[in-house]
């Protein structure tokens, strides 16, 4: 049942998309994500292969929001696996809130299953450099009292607050402070500490094509007023299921909670980029839209790079909050398509937008092309919020040929728009997309 949030979230409602299949600068899978607005930045971080580096070493990529291009990247070393992350704008620079060592080493019998930052900090992104968590002064890092492990910091920008994630007598806390005053080595807490209620990380019963472990795993959260979000992993259990092919690795949940009361609002399974090779659930953040003005609530997930085996990309999708107008909320408005040498713009430049309308998201195109296609080929590439995660098609009208007059479209999970249905003696010479209502998940 669907339930809306005093933000405006609603967990099983419509949802958007940021960036979609970015590749970063190394193989292994994205962490925490963040966001400076104000600069036009998206930041993920990602564990270094312990294969070939000590545990607890982190790479922290720069994307450009528009583009989906990585700008940048640092080395983070001993800092720890990144449970969650904040982007703090300051004039034209970043500031990223991250964990830090002294490291915690969880164990599986003799093997080290992963290291996490027991204190958090905060540093300015400089791009190309090297950052030594061991070489930060014992004043710019803060372990929360009481702290047992790993910590994670993630920002409020709409609230102005710092929320810092620890575990304190078996339990995660998650206690909010003022990020100026924290900055300047004033860690005072504002307000209550929220401490997640017991059982919460039992995995739901829920439909399911493999069974599932029974203990969620952790990947993320953030605090948006007076709710925490938490999101979460229920991997397919593969001990003893040796057919579970290793491209499903599982189930993705958001859950909500009344930070005032500690009750849980609402649960739902993720269903955004369902069609990615390898999906799996990688941070979560907010961020205020630098065009429209809305709060958003932001999800990662990490894929499979397209011919290979180890390296990941990832994808990043939002809840809206504010309410449909007349029925329809707009989650991407129009925008012009990057066409290919020699397809030109007709009269009205192609250009798309995303939509939903009675809980289905749809992808729309308008204006005209002109072309001389003799062959299926590509015209031109989808902006990064426009990309589907399924093949998407659709007939549109085409120059009128010896009675052919409609041509096929498709739109892959990689922007790429096709033109299908000229040959050598039929040649497509202009195509109008004005027709073009799909739906897009």
């Amino acid at each position: 049942m669907a339930y809306t949030d005093a933000n405006g979230v609603d967990l099983s409602g419509v949802t958007g998309r940021l960036i979609q299949t970015v590749d970063l600068v190394k193989g292994p899978a994205p962490q925490a994500i963040a966001t400076d607005t104000v600069n036009g930045h998206v930041f993920v971080l990602q564990v270094e292969s312990s294969a070939t580096m000590p545990q607890g070493n982190m790479w922290l990529n720069r994307i450009d929001r528009r583009t989906g291009k990585v700008t940048g990247s640092m080395q983070l070393k001993g800092f720890g696996h990144g449970l969650s992350m904040g982007a703090q704008p300051v004039g034209t620079d970043t500031y990223l809130w991250t964990e830090v060592g002294p490291l915690h080493t969880s164990m599986s019998g003799t093997t080290v299953t992963a290291t996490f930052g027991k204190a958090v900090t905060r540093f300015r992104f400089v791009d190309g450099s090297v950052l030594d968590g061991a070489l930060i002064p014992q004043g710019q890092k803060f372990t929360p009292p009481g702290s047992t492990s790993g910590v994670g910091p993630s920002l409020d920008p709409v609230n102005n607050l710092l929320c810092v994630m620890y575990h304190k007598d078996g339990k995660r806390h998650f206690t909010r402070y003022d990020p100026a005053a924290a900055a300047a080595g004033s860690w005072v807490p504002v307000g209550t500490t929220f401490v997640m209620p017991a059982g919460e990380d039992v995995t739901p019963d829920v439909p399911s094509p493999y069974p599932l472990q029974k203990t969620l795993v952790s990947q993320g959260f953030t605090a948006l007023g007076d709710v925490l979000y938490s999101y979460q992993w229920a991997p397919y259990d593969k001990d003893g299921n040796p057919t579970i092919p290793s491209e499903f690795p599982g189930i993705a949940f958001l859950t909500s909670y009344s930070w005032t009361t500690g009750a849980r609002l609402d649960r739902q399974v993720v269903t955004n980029a369902d069609g990615l090779t390898r999906r799996e659930p990688e941070g979560v953040a907010v961020e205020v839209d630098p065009a429209t003005a809305e709060t958003r609530l932001l999800f990662g997930f990490s894929n499979t790079v397209p011919g290979t085996t180890g390296s990941r990309d990832v994808t990043i999708g939002w809840y809206p909050t504010k309410p449909a107008v007349d029925g329809v909320k707009v989650l991407a408005d129009w925008e012009d398509l990057a066409l290919e040498p020699g397809v030109n713009p007709g009269a009205q430049p192609p250009r798309g937008r995303l939509i939903a309308l009675a809980g289905t998201t749809y992808l729309q195109l308008r204006g005209t092309v002109t072309c001389s296609l003799s062959a299926d080929s590509r015209i031109g590439t989808l902006p990064h919020r426009l990309r589907p995660t399924h093949l998407t098609r659709q007939n549109v009208p085409r120059n009128n040929n010896t009675g052919r007059y409609v041509c096929r479209i498709e739109a892959d999970v990689h922007g790429a728009l096709w033109a299908y249905g000229a040959t050598s003696d039929n040649a497509t010479t202009w195509i109008d997309l004005d027709g073009v209502t799909v739906a897009w998940r």
